[in-house]
């Protein structure tokens, strides 16, 4: 009786064991916090193809740059408000915000970074760095909740000494304008 106690004594503690090293091993291939982890992507979208409608954006303390849209300009958006807003279609929103100063947010890889950590108030997923027309630009999925599905799509840059993110606001399972949010950020003209 007793050597059956040892041995299942000593399964048990290899099968914790395994568990824990497959634990871990999937936990490795979590790309994380770590950006050289992150999938890199090209955007190929071409900014001036089918954008009909110029716009310029202006906002608080940071920077201008002017874009091609889909749709004209919305009259909501105010001369340096702190975000810059093009509505789509019913649901679907292209966001345009300045999050401060490099020196403020750490960068647009850093700031995707804790953003990824934090688990609090918005699931971050699916990080990407991306190349753009202008250089790079950290893609992620946002959710709001833990275990809900995601519903924004956000691209940070870093610009001028500023960090600014262009999000794209849609219903669950309907990105039928991710395209055209693409082309919008591919036909980005820096104001300085």
């Amino acid at each position: 009786m007793r050597s059956s106690t040892i041995g299942l004594i000593v399964t048990g503690t290899l099968v914790v064991a395994s568990g824990a090293t497959v634990i871990a091993l999937l936990a490795r291939d979590d790309p994380g916090t770590n950006p050289a982890r992150w999938k890199t992507e090209t955007l190929t979208a071409d900014g001036a193809s089918a954008l009909p409608n110029p716009l310029h954006v202006a906002l608080a303390d940071c920077p201008g740059f002017s874009l091609s849209s889909p749709v004209p300009q919305d009259s909501r958006n105010a001369p340096g408000a702190g975000t810059y807003m093009v509505r789509l279609a019913p649901e679907h929103t292209a966001l345009w915000v300045c999050t401060g100063t490099v020196e403020e947010t750490g960068g647009a890889r850093a700031a995707v970074a804790v953003q990824l950590a934090d688990r609090e108030s918005m699931t971050s997923m699916n990080p990407a760095l991306v190349t753009t027309p202008f250089g790079e630009v950290v893609r992620v999925d946002r959710a709001f909740g833990p275990d809900a599905v995601p519903r924004l799509t956000d691209w940070l840059v870093d610009h001028g000494g500023y960090t600014y993110a262009f999000g794209y606001l849609h219903p669950t399972q309907d990105a039928r304008y991710y395209e055209d949010m693409e082309a919008m950020i591919a036909s980005i003209v820096w104001d300085e």
